[in-house]
């Protein structure tokens, strides 16, 4: 566990030092404005649209993002894609882990697993948080410029590739998050397998 903090510290210099180099970058948009993004997907309809405070908006520095709750008959599940069309310092993506442990939740597991979606094999990040009796499971992955990466080293580090060669440093976020309870996580799997392609609508590839 050291050993992963340190190589992810050296990672974040290296990163920091390469930004500095480069300065020159092509903000890239969203394809799609999220105002169009579909407001049932997977049997799950959408019941409301959350906002962030702007000062918040400010200091995450996305361009773009949604966060939007879904639901079904007996579950809802929490959906957030932030957007950045060029990552810099002071606005970047932030992996949950993070930001979202706080306000008695406290991190009980935390691994990366693989579905089967329509756009193939898709590997994503599977964090439990805990508070008393209640357990909420979070599916999270990074995706931009063409790839979706559950690691945030591999990440970094395609960012600093793809900021020296294509002057590109675009990417999302995406979060889901619903309590875990008995059949909440293959109905989450579900939803995510449709998220997949209609989010390749959206983000730049």
């Amino acid at each position: 566990m050291l050993k992963r903090a340190l190589v992810l510290a050296m990672v974040f210099v290296l990163f920091s030092f390469a930004l500095r180099a480069v300065s020159t970058q092509h903000p890239v948009p969203i394809k799609k404005d999220f105002s169009f993004f579909p407001r049932e997907i997977a049997g799950f309809k959408a019941v409301r649209d959350n906002k962030m405070p702007e000062k918040i908006v400010k200091v995450l520095g996305v361009d773009n993002y949604l966060m939007r709750d879904y639901c079904n008959d007996h579950l809802c599940i929490g959906l957030y894609i932030g957007f950045f069309e060029q990552q810099q310092e002071g606005a970047m993506i932030h992996s949950p882990k993070h930001c979202m442990p706080g306000g008695g939740w406290l991190p009980i597991s935390d691994s990366i697993i693989e579905i089967n979606t329509p756009k193939g094999k898709l590997k994503l990040n599977r964090y439990v948080l805990q508070k008393e009796d209640e357990k909420l499971l979070v599916y999270y992955w990074y995706q931009g410029r063409g790839r979706k990466l559950a690691s945030e080293y591999k990440d970094r580090l395609y960012l600093l590739l793809d900021r020296l060669l294509k002057r590109r440093s675009d990417g999302a976020l995406v979060r889901l998050t619903v309590p875990l309870k008995k059949g909440s996580e293959k109905e989450l799997k579900e939803f995510t397998r449709a998220l997949v392609p209609i989010l390749d609508e959206f983000l730049p590839s």
